[in-house]
């Protein structure tokens, strides 16, 4: 149960930097 929880803030996470990344890329 945490390790799934654990595992899908850190999906959650890695999905906002990835976007942040394609926004600095645009910018």
């Amino acid at each position: 149960m945490i390790i799934s929880t654990l595992s899908n803030g850190w999906y959650v996470f890695g999905n906002v930097m990835l976007r942040h990344m394609q926004w600095f890329e645009a910018a």
